[in-house]
């Protein structure tokens, strides 16, 4: 996952989630698929402060249900990694349980909200219907994380604070619900589960943000400019139209599971390796995230979805504005403002304002970050009728009645 701040997480690629499935706790209500026994009484995991032989690690170590403090996360059946009809409604969804044993690592960074520290995963939890031993030696699946045989590293997000255990507790909850329709795992980040004596996440450790994707993409175009170059996105107009199809269709995807992720920005877009040169995006950070049901006329109220990141702030999200919250909530709306802006910094390799922080702040209430961008040093990547142009129209309009809404977007850059 990433973080608000700039600093990055840079890891190993995760394991997959499907190779877990037969020992953790569903994403979902079984169904007609599911051959599996019932499950194992779920257990609480907590962080033992004593040693290991590494002075630098913890033990994250699994207590009984009794022993635990606090309400644990309803158990959730056992899955078996067959597709399934019926995912389960969002009002009866708790949060996933992660029933493994964890070693914890060095600290990656901080968000607003949490730490983020390297974990490796020392065992698997015992079940009926899976081997203590796993197959020998099966290869690494760097194309499909989720079909990956052996989760070894996770990225754990741990609350900063007492008053920042809500904020992750309602975020497992909404990649719980998320993770339970299967074309989940093609577009956010995989999730493992939830240790509720903590408050942690355990998520997918991805190597890779869009932002320093890109940062490392605008250093290399200065380097090699050309009069043939000069008018591509800085990370290649093939890879850049192929991350942009993935992102939008990754947002429709999200707002058709009545999901307003609220922070989209090139820090929470994270970039698996597929190959040397191609990657799949995954939307990460779901702490500012709501779930809007149907008929619901406001998001319901979580503590972390006032907060902004100015650059990639919708212009209507700044009335009421002071510095880092918003008056107003996030909507479907401003997502797609948010992510055409993402891809607008994928394509030029910064944000598009320029200045001190108050201009910028000045420049992003103006709602015009494409105008911005065309008089900026890498206008020439985004001039009017080319492909960014092209592949952005809509998304960027500063009337929020103009807008184009994300499944319309991905079909129209899915033709």
């Amino acid at each position: 996952m990433a973080l608000s701040s700039p600093q990055q997480i840079l890891l190993e690629t995760s394991s997959p989630q499907s190779s877990l499935c037969i020992r953790t706790k569903a994403d979902h209500l079984p169904t007609s698929a599911d051959t599996l026994t019932p499950p194992v009484t779920p257990i609480a995991l907590k962080i033992n402060k004593e040693p290991s032989g590494n002075e630098n690690e913890e033990l994250v170590t699994a207590e009984s249900p009794s022993d635990s403090q606090g309400a644990t996360p309803e158990a959730m059946p056992e899955e078996s990694c067959a597709e399934f009809i019926e995912p389960p409604s969002w009002d009866e969804t708790a949060p996933k349980l992660f029933l493994g044993t964890l070693s914890l690592h060095d600290t990656y960074g901080y968000g607003v909200w949490s730490t983020v520290r390297r974990a490796t995963e020392r065992s698997f939890p015992p079940t009926s219907a899976a081997p203590l031993t796993p197959p020998n030696s099966p290869p690494r699946n760097h194309t499909n994380p989720e079909s990956d045989p052996l989760p070894r590293i996770h990225a754990v997000k741990i609350p900063l604070r007492p008053s920042a255990r809500t904020v992750l507790a309602h975020e497992a909850r909404i990649l719980t619900y998320l993770h339970a329709v299967p074309p989940a795992s093609t577009y956010i980040v995989p999730f493992y589960g939830f240790l509720s004596e903590t408050h942690s996440l355990v998520l997918g450790a991805i190597p890779l943000t869009l932002e320093r994707h890109a940062s490392i993409a605008l250093h290399s175009a200065r380097e090699t400019l050309t009069t043939r170059t000069m008018f591509d996105p800085v990370i290649g107009t093939t890879q850049w139209t192929s991350l942009a199809k993935a992102l939008i269709s990754g947002l429709a995807f999200l707002h058709s599971k009545h999901c307003i992720h609220g922070d989209i920005k090139p820090t929470n877009v994270l970039l698996s390796p597929i190959s040397d040169t191609e990657f799949q995006p995954l939307i990460c950070d779901f702490s500012s995230s709501t779930i809007l049901p149907p008929g619901s006329p406001h998001p319901p109220t979580n503590p972390a979805n006032d907060a902004i990141t100015p650059p990639f702030t919708a212009p209507e999200l700044f009335e009421g504005y002071r510095p880092g919250k918003s008056a107003s909530s996030a909507t479907f709306a401003s997502d797609v403002f948010a992510l055409g802006v993402t891809l607008l910094v994928a394509a030029i390799g910064d944000i598009p304002y320029q200045g001190v922080a108050l201009q910028r702040l000045m420049m992003a209430k103006e709602g015009r970050p494409l105008d911005f961008a065309l008089g900026g040093e890498q206008g020439s990547r985004v001039m009017k009728g080319g492909v960014v142009d092209r592949l952005l129209e809509g998304s960027l309009e500063r009337e929020v009645g103009r807008r184009v809404m994300a499944e319309e977007w991905m079909r129209r850059v899915l033709g």
